[in-house]
């Protein structure tokens, strides 16, 4: 068997070694973009404090407060530069990249080339000779997903100050171990689209569509279709910072109450709507009088009835459900197994199709 994988190594050596700098050279620019940003050493009270790039006619402030909105924006320009944009961009696609060029050409270059009947007879048996090849793919693509995974983690815990990136569900879809799970759903789809369609170049377009629908409508439908079920009602979230306070917990979904029933979006619409009171369009009298709590003027020529006041309470309440941010091993052991099983469904496909696959 280390024979066989060796051979594959070798077989697909462009592939090995591209996908090896890559993951690498992308892992070490997170790593290094992680850093400038922790250089900047920003004490976490200036981002408290930071109130954006003006001072919106308020107090000047004093040398200290310069200092600290100094350090914030380098800090912003930083996280908003191009560099830094690229570097995020690659960890959320290189993971399916990488899956798709390793697992394209395992099979349908053997056939493609004619080599396939050879290699076949000298295995003993095409199912013990696609293991070999499999098993050569993990042992390449487990361990730079890891390192990705770590490298994304880290670049995530620098562009969120004072969170906690195993405890919130910023960004987590592209980050930390799911990572792995997603290198290997495209890794092992793309093989198995490689044994049916037996060319390499179909495969791989194809499963580049593919990858690209999954990865952009993955969120909303685990959101939408899947999650719903674990959502709770919550709790009034203290921001820790005017700016940069991260997406702690993951919010679904809204339900809209009244007088403690649910009602629905069209109801609360048309509560507000008969409690804003008439609008009448006239010409104010400058000689008259209006009583105050009965109406008041804009300005503008419009004199707008106000209703009598109403408590807090009385009015609709929205109230906001999601997943906290305790729960982000969860969701993503969950995810995960979900991307797990989709890989093992496409390798059993993949197995079952290489007997019954003709050598052409």
């Amino acid at each position: 068997m280390l024979t066989r994988i060796w051979l594959t190594y070798k077989q697909h050596r462009f592939e090995t070694i591209a996908i090896a700098v890559v993951c690498l050279g992308v892992a070490v620019a997170a790593f290094i973009e992680a850093w400038r940003l922790n250089s900047l050493n920003v004490p976490w009270h200036c981002f408290q404090t930071w109130q954006g790039g003006g001072y919106n006619g308020g107090p000047i402030p004093d040398a200290a407060q310069l200092r600290c909105n100094e350090l914030v924006q380098s800090y912003q320009n930083l996280q908003q530069s191009t560099d830094v944009s690229i570097v995020r961009m690659l960890l959320i696609f290189v993971p399916l990249i990488a899956g798709i060029i390793l697992g394209a050409p395992l099979v349908a270059r053997e056939i493609e080339q004619g080599t396939a009947p050879l290699s076949w007879s000298l295995s003993g048996s095409r199912r013990r000779w696609l293991l070999g090849k499999i098993l050569a793919g993990l042992l390449l693509i487990v361990p730079l997903m890891l390192a990705l995974g770590l490298a994304s983690d880290v670049l995530q815990g620098a562009m969120s100050p004072h969170l906690h990136t195993h405890a919130a569900f910023e960004n987590y879809a592209g980050r930390g171990v799911i990572v792995v799970f997603w290198a290997l759903a495209a890794y092992a789809g793309t093989l198995a689209l490689g044994t049916i369609l037996g060319r390499t170049m179909p495969a791989v377009v194809l499963a580049l569509v593919i990858c690209f629908f999954v990865r952009t409508t993955w969120e909303p439908g685990m959101n939408h279709f899947v999650l719903t079920p674990l959502a709770t009602k919550q709790a009034d979230q203290v921001s820790m910072s005017n700016y940069y306070s991260g997406m702690v917990d993951m919010s679904l979904y809204q339900k809209v109450y009244l007088d403690g029933k649910e009602i629905s979006n069209d109801e609360a619409n048309a509560w507000y709507m008969q409690h804003q009171g008439p609008v009448v369009e006239t010409t104010p009298d400058p000689a008259g009088s209006m009583p105050p709590a009965a109406t008041a003027s804009d300005g503008s020529g419009l004199i707008v009835a106000q209703p009598p006041a109403i408590p807090p309470s009385e009015f609709p309440q929205y109230v906001t459900f999601g997943i906290p941010g305790s729960m982000y091993w969860q969701v993503v052991g969950f995810e995960s197994g979900v991307l797990l099983l989709g890989a093992l469904l496409c390798s059993a496909i993949a197995f079952v199709w290489v007997d019954r696959r003709r050598p052409y």
